[in-house]
């Protein structure tokens, strides 16, 4: 029988590419099988029975592979991740991988089949397996790393004791859609098992250009509180300074809010702070942090007089001595915060200033467009309680904690506008009584202690 001229030019093209040995065995490829060679990953898979789980097992390998995640810092790179590709959402298309093999020479004519069968007996035709990753899985796992990179920008502030500017700080946070890029290049190369995390910078709303032209000519409002310094105080007073020198300089756009807790931070040590005396549930207490809330309300004395608006404010547990009720307020990290905002045309500048036992911060602009007074009313009063503490460490008894009456007041601020607009905003606060506490010796009689004012209620056993 007479080979066709086609199929004898192909047998000749073969003879000479692969030689005879293949000649044959690649002649007589079925025209609806899959060629034989073929590879996927390096890996030859028309050899075995079952095509599909040939792949699956490729894909599982590959997937099971760790890899690592790398954020460049200043020191060097550090392993944020360590997990395998699967862990991090990665997954295999092994139905195109399948149909590829399948599809390959499937619709081309005899010359171009026995071309392409050739070249898959020469391992020249190798599929690549192609990804995709789960981003639900991916945010899942780089929610920890998320927290420890985003980093928020640092706005330029004023040094207002200097007369400079301190240049703004850029932010920077983990950009999602790039850290999945760089994820399925690394599945896709054979060899790299390390890839570095996708970061983004961007920047902060007010900057050192903006901030040179800035006009803060004008005292908006102030306001000055005392502390201590001595023996027990010192630790106190060094928290006050921490936390007022967060303060210092910051400057709010016009409608920017501003929260204590942020500006702050976290009351710990690693952030500064020491331990001494704090108001916890209207009893003094030693905490990290003591004397925070002595800066919160001396600047939230200094916005109302200022003529910001209060977003959030909580009186004091009980009333403190430096400052009158009704100017107080109290936070604690994180729940119980401080936020005002700025309502003017112009932005505004604080400035906290220290001295041997002085606190002041005030409130700078361009202009003055409202004068502020306020005033506060005792509408009601409770008595206290006393508590009686029985420790075997004192021989008499001794005063742990004064007894206060719990007060409720009336607020009053009145803003007087330089357009002839006046407004009066009212509030009540209340301060809980604050119980008054003896540590006596062991069978101690209570009744022989000082009787209670007139009015106060009677003694608690405890």
């Amino acid at each position: 029988m007479r080979l066709p001229f086609r199929l004898l030019l192909a047998a000749l093209w073969l003879a000479l590419t692969s030689g005879a040995g293949a000649l044959m065995h690649q002649l007589w490829v079925p025209a609806k099988g899959t060629l034989p060679g073929i590879r996927v990953e390096g890996e030859t898979v028309t050899e075995t029975s079952d095509l599909r789980a040939r792949i699956e097992v490729l894909a599982s390998e590959r997937l099971a592979r760790r890899v690592r995640m790398l954020h460049k810092a200043a020191d060097g790179d550090r392993v944020v991740l360590d997990a395998t590709l699967a862990e991090l959402g990665v997954e295999a298309d092994v139905d195109r991988a399948v149909a590829i093999v399948e599809a390959t020479g499937r619709d081309a004519d005899l010359v171009a089949r026995a071309r392409l069968a050739a070249m898959a007996h020469r391992g020249e035709i190798d599929v690549p397996l192609s990804f995709r990753v789960r981003s639900d899985m991916l945010d899942r796992a780089v929610r920890i790393t998320k927290v420890a990179c985003d980093t928020p920008p640092i706005e330029a502030r004023l040094d207002l004791d200097r007369r400079a500017v301190i240049p703004e700080t850029d932010g920077t946070y983990l950009d999602l859609a790039g850290t999945q890029a760089a994820l399925l290049g690394l599945a896709r190369d054979r060899v790299q098992t390390s890839t570095q995390i996708a970061l983004q910078s961007y920047k902060p709303a007010v900057s050192q250009t903006k901030l040179a032209a800035m006009d803060i000519s004008r005292t908006l409002g102030t306001y000055e509180t005392r502390f201590g310094r001595g023996g027990r105080q010192a630790s106190r007073a060094r928290n006050i300074e921490v936390a007022s020198s967060r303060l210092n300089g910051l400057v709010l756009q016009p409608g920017a809010v501003v929260s204590f807790n942020q500006l702050v931070g976290a009351r710990t040590a690693e952030n500064g702070f020491l331990r001494a005396g704090e108001i916890f549930r209207g009893e003094m207490i030693e905490g990290v942090g003591g004397g925070t809330c002595q800066v919160a309300s001396t600047l939230h004395a200094a916005v109302m007089f200022a003529g910001l608006d209060v977003v959030e404010r909580l009186p004091h547990s009980r009333p403190s001595a430096y400052i009158p009720m009704g100017l107080d307020a109290t936070v604690v990290f994180p729940a119980v915060d401080f936020k005002f905002r700025n309502p003017f045309a112009f932005p505004v500048a604080l400035h906290a200033k220290i001295g041997a036992s002085m606190l002041m911060v005030e409130v700078l602009g361009a202009e003055k467009p409202v004068t502020v007074s306020f005033s506060q009313t005792v509408v009601g009063s409770r008595p206290y309680k006393r508590k009686v503490v029985e420790d075997q460490t004192v021989e008499t008894p001794v005063t742990k904690q004064k007894g206060l009456k719990g007060y409720t007041i009336r607020r009053a601020r009145t803003l007087a506008f330089a357009t002839g607009e006046r407004r009066i905003e009212t509030s009540l606060d209340t301060y809980p009584p604050t119980i008054e506490i003896f540590r006596v010796p062991p069978g101690f009689d209570p009744t022989e202690l000082p009787p209670l004012p007139d009015g106060e209620e009677g003694t608690d056993g405890a």
